[in-house]
């Protein structure tokens, strides 16, 4: 192959690649996605979560599967950076805060606490703006 054969392999394949990683982003912001959620803790419902957050142990002193709990800024610069969420304004639902990403899709239930500390008690996909906060919450199961 010629050196220019070759540049334009290496491009298309980048290109290919750049496709293939924007394709998931791009599907999650479907509008007729639909919304699901998981709760924090495999076989406990979210509303139970929500019940014993604020006495879970912050996940460094955590045993077995329990909900990521950790300093608020822990907590804000995750879902931040990882997945690229920001807070949902409103009112919440039983003093939790909804965190979301337009880009991703994703969505996560915060309980913050009286000790600067926060759970995330349920996760899910399907998120849209031109939705209404509250199915978040219904496919959570907390309304």
């Amino acid at each position: 192959m010629t050196r220019i054969a070759i540049r334009i392999a290496r491009f298309g394949m980048a290109g290919s690649v750049a496709a293939l990683v924007a394709l998931p982003a791009a599907s999650a912001t479907r509008p007729d996605q639909p919304v699901q959620a998981w709760p924090a803790m495999a076989g406990v419902d979210t509303a139970t979560l929500l019940e014993q957050a604020q006495d879970l142990p912050v996940s460094d002193m955590a045993v077995g599967d329990q909900p990521y709990c950790a300093a608020d800024a822990e907590i804000h610069q995750t879902l931040q950076q990882d997945f690229n969420e920001t807070p949902v304004p409103g009112d919440g639902h039983a003093a939790t805060e909804l965190w979301a990403s337009d880009q991703m899709g994703t969505w996560t239930l915060v309980v913050p606490r009286k000790d600067d500390t926060s759970c995330i008690i349920a996760s899910g996909i399907g998120y849209d703006t031109a939705r209404d906060v509250d199915v978040y919450y219904q496919t959570a199961g907390l309304r």
